[in-house]
């Protein structure tokens, strides 16, 4: 069961029943809140970090991606195509071009500078149409750490209750969130998302493609030893990065690393 956002006069008593699941296991167990700890408090931690912005970051393209490329002087050059693992499309007026990892606007600059060697002065515009490359990883203290698909508006409970909820060790007072963020420097803030399910006035940041949900064990203050160990190998971000996970979708059997 995935839950999207719900009406606030709603969300109360709908949240609060995710305490327990159906089988009668606690999604998000009862825990004693410790309180939350800015981790960026740590000068060490904060210079990897920039500074937090809610904007958006515009969708990159990965593989599996359905792209409609679009030529405006030649249309009969038109295609629909599918990005291949290797993150590469087969266009008649470009060849072969590596698309992954890029906006559609930096994905159309490079396919009409590749097909400059068969059409005069090319105007390209790229259209993603089925984006199924957008994912969540989540981590830490969950009942089922991994990738996850992001298949319509998501927040963080959802995302949780993709991965089986929190584990007994959670504090999901205080969740990390970490996103690429502008010149793709990562960012990092914390979501209280126990408060979120108590239907406490708080940010409820939506999650985006390639977000990192990141449940620590006790305080907040550990997160620095999970960077050091597994977040810098994707600090800074590349213009990519991918996840690798066991069959089933559910347990990483390498935690995300940077496409170089």
């Amino acid at each position: 069961m995935v839950l999207m956002r719900l009406p606030r006069l709603l969300a109360v008593p709908v949240l609060a029943a995710l305490l327990v699941g159906c089988t009668g296991q606690e999604l998000f167990p009862v825990e004693t809140p410790e309180p939350a700890v800015d981790p960026l408090a740590d000068p060490a931690l904060s210079a990897r970090f920039g500074p937090w912005s809610d904007t958006v970051p515009a969708y990159r393209v990965g593989e599996g991606d359905k792209i409609r490329v679009m030529f405006l002087r030649t249309p009969e050059m038109d295609q629909d195509v599918l990005v291949r693992p290797d993150g590469v499309v087969t266009l008649r007026a470009a060849g072969e071009v590596a698309v992954a990892g890029l906006k559609p606007t930096e994905a159309a600059d490079i396919v009409a500078q590749k097909a400059t060697r068969r059409l005069r002065d090319p105007e390209v515009s790229i259209e993603v149409l089925n984006p199924v490359s957008a994912r969540v990883y989540v981590g830490g203290e969950v009942k089922l750490p991994g990738v996850y698909p992001i298949t319509g508006p998501m927040d963080p409970i959802a995302a949780l209750q993709l991965a089986g909820g929190a584990a007994e060790t959670g504090r999901i007072n205080q969740v990390i969130l970490i996103r690429r963020g502008p010149n793709d420097r990562p960012m990092l803030r914390l979501v209280d998302v126990r408060s979120l399910i108590e239907g406490k006035p708080v940010a409820d940041p939506p999650i985006v493609q390639g977000d990192i949900l990141y449940v620590p064990r006790t305080r907040v203050a550990e997160v620095g030893l999970w960077v050091d160990q597994y977040i810098t190998k994707i600090v800074p971000f590349q213009r990519s990065f991918s996840y690798s996970v066991s069959s089933g979708g559910s347990t990483p059997t390498t935690l995300p690393s940077a496409a170089q």
